[in-house]
């Protein structure tokens, strides 16, 4: 019998089957060390494929990839031991684990024993005890403390006041009220009231009430009492719910009537009655959350499946994490069983930033379109625009706290000379170091593949424009002077979520891109070749590209592109190859192509390799060569495309297919 974090790093495994995973990577889902990792990976390395079914392999630089090697024995193995059976449901990171455990003590307050808590969040008793000294020590301050009894489980002693002070603090001050003001102003005729006081009135209400509610339900409660005071300045009707017993409510009726008199005495405004209703639904859609007869499962459960399962598919949204976001997810997830009770009793909340959001953010507005579209419990459904920007907020909220909070990886290379390294990492730390964190500084001849793992990208105090990553690099002086710094930070505001192009723009791309090819492809050598080995593959494409150039051309290019591959690996997916040189060596920039139907053995870690893009930069001038390197590595991305370009029977096709990589 497996323990729990063995289930839990095995499930991880499968979901990377077929490629390597590094310990880092591993360490990091399973919030634990490193070394905590390889300990575990080695007790199932000890397994025996024959019982197991599969067989874990491991290569320096790479990691460890999980390999099938009996799929009906694996399947059985699987199921005996619950592996796929759940995931936790809060846990994935110590930030969410704490997160999730404080929302379970203050809001819930349920009874709540050590062992159960370690088995649903797939922690260790010591783990835990680790997460509760945490706790403990930002309870401190708010005269609050930790308690166990026998049959009472372990909970929180305290005044309730110094509780609610602690949950403002902890639960809305930063996280909640940050990201919002970013796009909610509200604005009152009269005297003046902030989110923090309106949740301060919620938060009162439903805890004098006895309402056990979550953060994410206050959250999403202040949130639309907040656009209340627009859609009421700006006259819009409010429609009655229909269909539903206000008897069976009484108490959360009670409640809402509370929220709004005391909203009023603050503001001076007068809400119509309907109003109290919707805020009964806010009060009321956890408890009263019911799938129809023909679906299985609990709403909450099924909204929370869907949501992350289309979030994990999607290419556009899955670099940003937000499949394993639990304070996004469980947002999302609150305000979709709302929203979806609104939906069963036709009901439709005109929103008031609808216009706003529609005009500077329609990247988010449609790309959460997408998201309920894909979700089967929306997908038959006519989800107006008021409502899908409605929860597009959740998206912007979760993209504004990325903003904020994200810190890309940074490898810093230099030529030699340890002074002049750290006068580099020195100015880096000054002017970017709100932006990047430094993960190595190191010498030109110390780059590998390990090296590379884990960073978002690099800047090198040498030219590296000669070499092909799958990540950007920036050329900087050792000085960084003020133009670099300006040129990075507006390269990296590239890379944050969700930049939204003009059509424009894309069209002016497109025809740049066409340019592009016209300058480095050529039908000249282009290939779909039947080579046998990569040594005669690699010859093939180098004459074909030889004309014009010296006649050592082929010799020199054959050995500059082994002492390259010695660095790292060229090979950026089991099917595509992109060799190059170390250094540029021809008077022309070109790029040859070679598609291999029949799979050809680059090594032993690669013995399939059907696409081969041989870049030979040019000693004078290689402008675009970046641009076209980034489609080549979008592919890994784009399957599909990959697919199309193995079909190609000629140039012209092939042609056709890069210039869609997009």
């Amino acid at each position: 019998m497996l323990q729990q974090k063995e289930k839990r790093l095995l499930h991880q495994l499968l979901e990377n089957k077929g490629r390597f995973v590094t310990s880092k990577h591993l360490a990091q889902e399973l919030a634990c060390s490193d070394r905590t990792v390889r300990t575990y990976l080695k007790s199932l390395k000890a397994l025996s494929p024959a019982q197991t079914g599969w067989e874990l392999v491991s290569k320096q630089g790479y990691g460890y990839k999980l390999v099938i090697v009996n799929q009906k024995d694996c399947q059985n193995f699987i199921k005996s031991e619950n592996i796929l059976e759940r995931e936790p449901t809060a846990g994935a990171n110590i930030e969410d684990r704490y997160s999730y455990l404080l929302n379970k003590l203050l809001f819930e307050q349920a009874e709540l024993y050590f062992d159960d808590l370690a088995e649903e969040l797939f922690v260790s008793r010591s783990t835990l005890s680790a997460d509760f000294r945490k706790i403990r020590r930002d309870l401190a301050p708010y005269q609050l403390k930790i308690e166990s009894k026998a049959k009472q489980g372990v909970y929180i002693q305290g005044k309730e006041r110094d509780k609610r002070r602690f949950i403002m603090d902890y639960f809305f001050r930063d996280r909640f009220f940050q990201s919002l003001h970013h796009y909610i102003n509200i604005q009152v005729e009269g005297r003046e009231i902030s989110l923090e006081e309106l949740t301060i009135i919620v938060l009162d209400e439903c805890r004098e009430g006895q309402l056990r509610l979550s953060d994410f339900v206050i959250q999403n409660l202040v949130v639309h009492i907040a656009l209340s005071f627009k859609r009421l300045a700006e006259g819009f009707q409010i429609s009655q719910i229909e269909g539903w017993s206000q008897e069976d409510y009484e108490l959360e009726r009670r409640i809402a009537r509370r929220i709004l008199e005391r909203v009023r005495l603050a503001t001076g405004l007068d809400f119509p009655e309907e109003e109290v209703d919707y805020i009964t639904l806010h009060l009321i859609s956890k408890a009263s959350c019911q799938l129809a007869p023909n679906q299985a499962g609990d709403l909450e459960e099924e909204l929370r499946r869907q949501l992350i399962q289309v979030l994990e598919n999607s290419s556009k949204l899955k670099p940003y994490g937000f499949a394993k976001n639990f304070q996004l997810i469980e947002g999302l997830v609150t305000h979709l069983s709302t929203f979806f009770l609104r939906l069963k009793n036709q009901v439709v909340l005109d929103n008031p930033l609808l216009k706003e959001i529609k005009d500077q953010y329609l990247a988010s507005f449609e790309l959460t379109r997408e998201v309920l579209e894909a979700m089967p419990l929306f997908a038959e459904e006519s989800l107006s625009d008021d409502e899908v920007a409605y929860v597009a907020l959740h998206f912007m909220a979760a993209l504004e706290h990325l903003k904020e909070e994200q810190k890309f990886r940074v490898l810093v290379i230099c030529a030699t000379g340890y002074g002049s390294a750290q006068m580099l990492k020195n100015r880096i730390e000054h002017e970017l170091g709100n932006l990047v964190e430094i993960v190595d500084l190191i010498g030109y001849y110390e780059l590998n593949d390990q090296r590379l793992e884990n960073i978002d990208f690099i800047i090198s105090s040498i030219d590296l424009s000669n070499l092909v990553f799958t990540m950007p690099v920036f050329t900087v002086s050792i000085f960084l002077n003020s133009e670099e710094v300006k040129m990075i930070k507006q390269e990296i505001a590239q890379l944050q979520p969700l930049d939204a192009y003009e059509f424009k723009q894309q069209v002016a791309q497109a025809e740049e891109l066409e340019e592009l090819f016209q300058a480095y492809f050529s039908e000249d050598y282009f290939v779909i070749s039947q080579a046998t080995s990569k040594a005669e593959l690699l010859e093939d494409l180098l004459i074909r590209m030889s004309a014009g150039e010296e006649p050592y051309f082929v010799s020199s290019m054959q050995d500059l592109i082994e002492q390259r591959e010695k660095l790292s690996s060229v090979v950026f997916s089991p099917s595509l190859a992109v060799p190059h040189p170390i250094k540029p060596l021809a008077k022309e920039h070109k790029i040859g192509l070679a598609i291999l139907p029949e799979g050809l053995y680059w090594n032993q870690d690669f013995p399939n390799i059907r696409l081969v893009f041989l870049l030979s930069p040019a000693i004078y001038d290689n402008q675009g060569l970046s641009s076209l390197t980034g489609k080549i590595v979008q592919l890994l991305e784009r399957p599909d495309l990959e697919q199309g370009l193995l079909q190609c029977s000629d140039f012209s096709s092939f042609k056709q297919v890069f210039l869609s990589i997009n």
